[in-house]
């Protein structure tokens, strides 16, 4: 299975620059704890490659003296495969969302950058729809509702498995506020392919899936961004005040 989990990528362009001109210079090297190897294709807006760090696990074992249970740091070398595309405001990591973490904290670490990355809010109904429009030959799999009424005073968050193809759009229309993810079946030339979108933006596809379908996916997502409006107070971002209290 392939996967991509985006956020927004929340940089300006002289923060962009920084971050350009700055991962080549903290390269990983042998015995290195930390270092980036960026891919040949990266380009003046978008930077791809890979992050490699220390992660620190723990291990439980037996005592043998107490016969107590214990538990030990256990140091590894964990990469994370990412993506920041500044035309598209998105910064993507491969199969694990939580390495969006580790990168945000590579790159918050770097003394001019000053970036963030916010969660998507998508209009699942109607990316959905445009998929659909892109790929003639489809069929909902599933999807996932929140907040659906399964019995008098009860809501539950769970996928349904959509059995009869024709009620597909009807439900994912029907229920277009709640959705939380939907999957879809595609034909394609060279085979049939499974799709998952989630309303946080993370796309999977079958490991066969052509690169075009996912970088379709990927070029919707910004446009079926919708912001979440709340009343609340503006507060200065808690890594710009940080970083001013260091100098």
């Amino acid at each position: 299975m392939r996967a991509m989990h985006y956020k927004l990528l929340m940089a300006g362009q002289p923060t962009f620059r920084v971050i350009r001109e700055t991962l080549p210079q903290v390269a990983y090297e042998p015995g290195a704890e930390r270092g980036f190897v960026l891919a040949d294709d990266s380009t003046q807006n978008r930077v791809k490659g890979r992050y490699i760090y220390t992660r620190v696990s723990k291990q439980s074992s037996i005592d043998r003296e107490t016969l107590q249970q214990k538990e030990e740091p256990v140091e590894s070398l964990a990469e994370c495969r990412f993506e920041l595309d500044q035309q598209k405001g998105l910064a993507g990591v491969e199969q694990r969302r939580g390495e969006l973490n580790a990168l945000f904290e590579a790159l918050d670490a770097i003394p001019e950058v000053h970036v963030a990355f916010e969660d998507l809010n998508l209009n699942l109904a109607d990316l959905l729809a445009e998929v659909q429009g892109a790929y003639k030959k489809n069929t909902i799999k599933s999807l996932r509702i929140k907040d659906y009424l399964a019995r008098e005073h009860m809501l539950a968050s769970a996928t349904f498995k959509v059995l009869e193809p024709s009620d597909g759009e009807k439900l994912a229309e029907r229920f277009a506020d709640q959705l939380e993810a939907f999957t879809l079946s595609l034909k394609l030339p060279d085979g049939a392919c499974a799709l998952t979108v989630t309303r946080t933006g993370s796309v999977r596809a079958s490991d066969d899936a052509p690169d075009e379908l996912l970088l379709f996916v990927k070029d919707l997502l910004p446009r079926f961004h919708e912001a979440e409006v709340e009343t609340a107070e503006v507060h200065e971002p808690v890594a710009a005040r940080r970083k001013r209290g260091k100098k």
